[in-house]
């Protein structure tokens, strides 16, 4: 009885280990340490859980799925066995399997956010939309605590045009860590949407401060400063953000509108001919504003042959200058 005990408690100390490593990122260290454990108690359910987890983070999703498994047979009240196991069923494209894990966590855990965010998105990728709006309308009821719960309950939010709410939860998120750059991204961006385009601009401004590879922020930005009509600070995060990504037709063809506005028709003309080569998707609208340039420049003939190109869009343009 005395060795049965002390070998149950050897197999606790060895999960323990196993357990730091892997929270430590030693993903090997930590399944020596549960073999160890499950060496002292093959029916320790914790110590599957433990190997079974770390087996799916080396991306071992059959062994993985075997010893989460086993964990679930021996304790099916081992929640995280079922969540974990729901990520190797999306990692194997087994949606539904997936789904009646999450469904079986949520279950044995209902007021965990995490689980709902989870299910949401498969419940998304799976075009299961009224469930989906369930978990949404359940999601903002739950309290959330860390950073990424804020900053995932208010992506939430704002699906739902709850406007105060989303940014009232990355207003959350940044209190709780203000070093949270995707925080900053994001309510720079709902600010922009929402029409708030000096808060927008604060916010981007301490974003591109440390990341200054992003073009879709100084995109955003500029979208800001146009609104604003302050056309050169507009045009000038344009072109840091095609300096980043130099293949965005949209990025030429906003540029582009804002050279107009500048009245430098030049640069106009050679950002729309870019758009155009990129394969812009409104490229009727490209070929107008083409024209418009090319018209400015004093070259009518140029410009009408555009706005011919342009279709519909041109068609006053050519009744009126190209007769």
């Amino acid at each position: 009885m005395i060795a049965f005990i002390s070998k149950a408690q050897e197999a606790v100390t060895y999960y323990n280990a196993g357990i730091d490593k892997f929270e430590e990122g030693n993903l090997l260290g930590a399944i020596k340490d549960f073999d160890s454990s499950l060496v002292k108690n093959p029916d320790f359910a914790e110590a599957y859980w433990g190997r079974g987890s770390v087996f799916a983070e080396l991306g071992q999703f059959e062994k993985a799925l075997k010893d989460l498994n086993q964990c679930i047979k021996l304790d099916p009240g081992i929640s995280d066995a079922f969540y974990n196991r729901a990520f190797v069923y999306m990692a194997t494209d087994e949606s539904q399997k997936a789904l009646n894990d999450l469904n079986m966590y949520i279950l044995l855990n209902p007021g965990d956010i995490n689980g709902y965010f989870s299910r949401l998105d498969l419940l998304v990728k799976l075009e299961q939309k009224p469930a989906a709006y369930m978990d949404m309308e359940k999601i903002v009821t739950l309290k959330a605590s860390s950073p990424n719960e804020f900053i995932q309950r208010a992506r939430v939010r704002y699906l739902m045009k709850d406007t105060m709410g989303c940014i009232t939860d990355l207003d959350q998120c940044i209190r709780v860590n203000p070093t949270m750059m995707d925080a900053f991204y994001l309510r720079g961006k709902y600010q922009y949407e929402f029409g708030r385009y000096n808060k927008a601009i604060q916010d981007l401004n301490i974003y591109i401060l440390n990341v200054a590879d992003d073009a879709s922020a100084f995109a955003i930005r500029g979208e800001c400063y146009s609104k604003q009509s302050e056309y050169s600070l507009a045009a000038r995060d344009y072109t840091r953000a095609i300096a980043i990504e130099d293949d965005n037709p949209v990025y030429y063809f906003d540029r582009g509108f804002f050279y107009i506005q500048l009245e430098e028709y030049e640069s106009a003309r050679l950002d729309f001919k870019k758009a155009i080569f990129h394969n812009h998707t409104d490229v009727k609208l490209a070929y107008f504003n083409l024209g418009i340039a090319e018209y400015r420049l004093g070259n009518k003939d140029d410009a009408c042959v555009y706005w011919q190109k342009s279709q519909e869009v041109g068609f006053e343009y050519i009744t009126k200058y190209c007769n």
